[in-house]
């Protein structure tokens, strides 16, 4: 645990983890969907730990679940931070939300579903959205030259 960096995590986490906790990126990407999301649940539901806050029924379940199966992970280690430290995870939370806001302002469509303690957004962007149509017969070299 001593020496690990902290590092600040927009999404998927919105919060703030340290680089012994989590396999760097590419590795990250060759772990089964099923088996990051539970990842990233554990560190959410650490967050609301630092908080102080009183874990659901399933997330207390949850924890405790994992931590039986790897109990010196650093995760594990760290169930209370430096203010310091909360506030840096608060201030990710909140600026990711401020993000998420932006873009689902400008989304077209929008859809949240939860699975597994874990929240996943589905925006679509329309981005031919007021481009002035182009006839389908008109030729590639008359569309590319033709004046605006």
């Amino acid at each position: 645990m001593s020496g690990a960096k902290k590092q600040v995590c927009a999404l998927p986490l919105a919060g703030i983890y340290w680089d012994d906790e989590l396999p760097e990126l590419r590795e990250l990407t060759k772990i089964p969907e099923d088996d990051h999301n539970k990842i990233f649940r554990l560190l959410g539901v650490r967050s609301l730990l630092w908080k102080g806050e009183v874990l659901s029924d399933d997330d207390q379940q949850f924890w405790n679940a994992m931590q039986s199966l790897v109990p010196s992970w650093a995760v594990f280690q760290r169930i209370s931070v430096s203010p310091e430290d909360l506030q840096a995870d608060e201030d990710a939370q909140r600026e990711t939300m401020e993000a998420l806001r932006a873009w689902l302002a400008d989304a077209d469509a929008v859809s949240v579903t939860e699975k597994d303690g874990l929240q996943h957004l589905s925006l679509t962007f329309d981005l031919t959205k007021g481009e002035r149509a182009v006839p389908k017969d008109e030729r590639w070299w008359k569309r590319i030259f033709r004046p605006w």
